[in-house]
């Protein structure tokens, strides 16, 4: 595993690995403008705002290399496929180059697969070659639940499997892991987007080292920061900051 960490040690190639988040829902103008400047100064790959903000931000990074990420039925996941494609297609008007979609929760507590199923292709063929990440809120479901909506998505057209919104806690750093490992292995030809709870550099390149294949969090300053910081100091004193072992509260 240090040798994967080793090779993902540069600020650069973490920042195009995070969707910055910020979806507070009682962001302001002003709040969202500085947002999109610190979006700006750290090259993240993408940023993930409510849908209120799409077309604002939309315009504000017009000119920039990051896409804009719009959240759908999102944080609860019990819409319905009509709403959610309605609200993606309007996300994707206003601008939206992702969409980052909760999976019918209820759905999955009543083993409905079928209804999952349609819900994800219907809201994927709306959006047409936009990329879709499908939430599966991991602090809410068990492990049988990982495997079957993890089969389930990948009999759909969605790109991407994402692990959390956030909203409901966090998963554990070795539960995480654990999950990415049961989603790679059920859903093998889908990508993974790591989120909830991930707030530090030292967790991000092990959740990449894990499979992740983009990582979620309102975080991206603060883990860019640690990482120029560690590596500074790294250079300046041996050992590096990977020959420890760390302790993970998230």
């Amino acid at each position: 595993m240090v040798n994967n960490l080793l090779r993902l040690k540069t600020e650069d190639e973490i920042a195009k690995y995070i969707d910055y988040a910020f979806l507070d829902n009682t962001a302001s103008i002003k709040e969202i403008d500085e947002f999109i400047e610190t979006a700006k100064k750290y090259e993240f790959y993408a940023v993930v705002v409510g849908p209120t903000y799409i077309k604002y931000v939309s315009e504000k990074l017009r000119k920039e290399n990051i896409k804009i990420v719009s959240v759908i039925d999102f944080p609860l996941g019990f819409g319905t496929t009509t709403s959610k494609v309605a609200e993606a297609k309007q996300a994707i008007i206003n601008g939206a180059d992702e969409i980052d979609m909760v999976a019918n929760i209820p759905a999955l507590k009543n083993k409905d697969y079928k209804l999952i199923q349609e819900d994800i292709n219907a809201v994927k063929e709306a959006i047409g070659d936009h990329i879709l990440k499908v939430i599966i809120e991991l602090t809410l479901i068990d492990e049988t639940e990982i495997k079957e909506i993890s089969k389930t998505i990948e009999k759909t057209n969605a790109d991407y499997i994402k692990t959390n919104t956030g909203f409901s806690g966090a998963c554990k750093f070795n539960e995480l892991v654990t999950y990415l490992t049961i989603i790679r292995k059920y859903a093998p030809s889908k990508q993974i987007k790591a989120s909830g709870g991930i707030n530090n550099f030292k967790t991000v390149n092990r959740v990449i080292a894990a499979g992740a294949d983009r990582i979620g969090t309102s975080s991206g300053p603060k883990i860019i920061d640690q990482l120029e910081l560690s590596s500074s100091n790294t250079e300046k004193n041996a050992p590096g900051i990977f020959d420890k072992k760390p302790k993970y509260k998230d």
